[in-house]
């Protein structure tokens, strides 16, 4: 039977979404990454996992109150497997002398929890496992230098599967432009000359596939979006071990909520339907939407755009538009309907819309015309 482990990092437990989302919706994005947490152990268990690893930012920063952390432990209490393995990251990094967040985490969890706090391997045939551990604990929330530069490359002990555990920027994968964030190049990885590598930080997937035999790099993504620049519906990987070196490896979908940014052109009422109807698609329990509409709509359909837009509003959690882009069409018909000919408002948004330019300055000019005449 296949060694099973479970890849995960970057919960961020802790995070408050301050500042953006009204409060019944922060509230729910709170409580969403204890419930992925949950979730994760479910699935672990389900899958059989022996390990359960942790790769940085189980927390999102130190000030977590007592009641959060411990039920942080309580549910990673919940595996059924062997060990628990959970690396100290950016975010939650190890503070020199006492450090309340994890001496606190540590009163609380099992034995089968091991925290990666020390730079070296970590030989976990105490819970009768053939794997030795190479960590990179982060000891501060920037570092222009990595933490796997302690680990040397060989020989390593055939009897064993040599896994690093690391959290920071890698080469090409993560924007890590001022290189602070731990970085890691993919020279360092391969010359560690390790079977494979667990890492955390950025909140993408690597290798990109559902499934596969060649990885031995794993990047897992946040196990729950956690924005709008986070298109996916959330990540772990399930990784097999097997007798004879190789390995497989299949993503699971552990997410409770997707943040999704659409940009839509509406230019017609067909349009507009078309544009409602991809609405009527999403869950008004989990989708977080920021929608940019351009284009240009005949006036009714214009005038009404606060009310579709409340409809909409209702059939998703969270709706964020942005109508910056979205003029209404100002034809010469509405010119000649609603001016006088040869006043100076007429002769004015006449020659605009036959210029045919930037609909931004049609619109502005109109819209001053009409201020002005009310």
């Amino acid at each position: 039977m296949p060694l099973r482990l479970l890849h995960t990092a970057d919960l961020h437990l802790g995070m408050k979404f301050t500042g953006r989302y009204p409060p019944q919706v922060q509230e729910r994005l709170i409580r969403a990454r204890l419930e992925t947490l949950h979730n994760l152990v479910e699935a672990a268990n389900a899958a059989e996992a022996a390990v359960l690893v942790i790769a940085g930012d189980l927390f999102h920063d130190h000030h977590l109150p007592r009641r959060d952390i411990r039920a942080a432990a309580e549910a990673l209490g919940d595996f059924a497997g062997r060990v628990v393995l959970i690396l100290p990251g950016n975010h939650d990094f190890l503070q020199e002398g006492e450090c309340p967040l994890w001496d606190r985490f540590l009163e609380a969890a099992d034995d089968q929890v091991l925290l990666l706090k020390e730079a070296r391997p970590y030989s976990l045939l105490q819970w009768d496992l053939p794997l030795m551990i190479y960590p990179g604990p982060c000891t501060a929330k920037h570092s222009p230098t990595n933490a796997i530069g302690w680990i040397e490359p060989g020989p390593r002990d055939p009897d064993f599967w040599h896994i690093g555990v690391a959290h920071g920027s890698l080469e090409g994968v993560s924007p890590d432009f001022e290189g602070q964030y731990y970085p890691m190049t993919w020279a360092e990885l391969t010359l560690a000359h390790l079977d494979l590598w667990l890492l955390g930080h950025t909140h993408v997937r690597l290798p990109e596939g559902d499934q596969g035999r060649e990885g031995r790099v794993f990047v897992a993504g946040t196990p729950e979006p956690d924005g709008f620049d986070c298109r996916h519906p959330g990540n772990a990987w399930l990784i097999e071990l097997n007798a004879d070196r190789s390995l497989s490896y299949r993503g699971l979908v552990t997410g409770r909520h997707r943040f999704a940014v659409h940009e839509v052109e509406l230019s017609t009422e067909d349009d507009l339907e078309a544009f409602r109807a991809r609405f009527r698609q999403f869950d008004p329990e989990r989708d977080l939407i920021r929608l940019i509409l351009r284009g240009r709509l005949p006036g009714e359909l214009f005038a009404q755009r606060g009310q579709w837009l409340e409809e909409l509003q209702q059939q998703v959690l969270y709706l964020e538009a942005d109508l910056s882009r979205l003029f209404r069409r100002i034809t010469a018909e509405d010119v000649n309907r609603e001016f006088t000919a040869g006043s100076f408002p007429h002769q004015l948004l006449t020659r605009l819309v036959q210029a045919g330019g930037d609909p931004r300055v049609l619109q502005l000019a109109y819209d001053l015309i009409q201020e002005v005449r009310s």
